[in-house]
């Protein structure tokens, strides 16, 4: 036990300094671009269930502001991951490419796991905007990435700043402490797709049920695959 203890201990300085990283990236962020930052980061992006009119709302997906805050979603979410896993799996055969053990090698963890969620946020844009186009929803298109961006990135906000915590307060991470972050993390994304439905629903365009399809189509259902192929890796 007490060796099992040592070996998630081993990684948590890496995770202060990456921690630390993030925190001051957010904070010259806000000072950087004020107007952005707080029409983004801001309480009505992540439980607003009708849609506004707001600077945040209304960046295109691939202007310079969201590019960049699409980028820091993707590092706060490279580190969510690290540090589930890691926390949870270590020393139950987790891949090498993910055991963070010292602060070099932790970086270049981050940073790789980093261009692959994003890589993956712009596959799933060409996703949307299939899908969009299938459904006769072109319209809908930018306003669903964006608010798929924004809401996404106000929960690992929260998220970072919790584990931030919990990782300076002690040495030993309580186990029960990143199950619920793990939890917590897997209800967001389903809440997520309710999320937008229903903003998309009080444009009042179209039913419920084509609606309802296409957000299973971009949402619930690529979510729900994708962790039943993890949970089977797991096995």
């Amino acid at each position: 036990m007490i060796y099992t203890q040592l070996m998630r201990a081993e990684g948590r300085d890496a995770f202060i300094v990456i921690a630390i990283i993030l925190l001051c990236t957010y904070a010259v962020s806000r000072t950087a671009f004020p107007k952005v930052f707080s029409g983004i980061i801001a309480p009505n992006k992540l439980f607003g269930f009708r849609v506004r009119e707001d600077l945040g709302s209304n960046l295109r997906p691939f202007s310079s502001e969201h590019l960049y805050f699409t980028a820091l979603s993707s590092l706060s979410f490279s580190f969510i991951i690290l540090f589930i896993t890691n926390a949870l799996w270590k020393e139950n055969g987790l891949p090498e490419i993910l055991v963070v053990d010292t602060f070099g090698v932790a970086l270049l963890q981050w940073l790789g796991l980093f261009v692959a969620l994003n890589v993956l946020v712009y596959l799933k844009f060409l996703l949307i905007l299939g899908f969009g186009l299938l459904f006769d929803l072109r319209a809908k298109v930018a306003r669903h990435f964006v608010d798929m961006v924004n809401a996404t990135l106000v929960f690992f906000v929260l998220i970072l700043l919790f584990l931030a915590v919990i990782s300076f307060s002690t040495v030993v991470i309580p186990q029960y402490l990143v199950q619920f972050t793990l939890v917590a993390t897997v209800v967001f994304f389903y809440y997520r797709g309710f999320l937008i439905y229903m903003r998309m629903l009080n444009d009042r365009s179209h039913s419920k049920l084509y609606i309802f399809s296409y957000i299973c189509a971009t949402e619930l259902t690529p979510l729900t695959i994708g962790l039943v192929l993890i949970i089977n890796s797991q096995i």
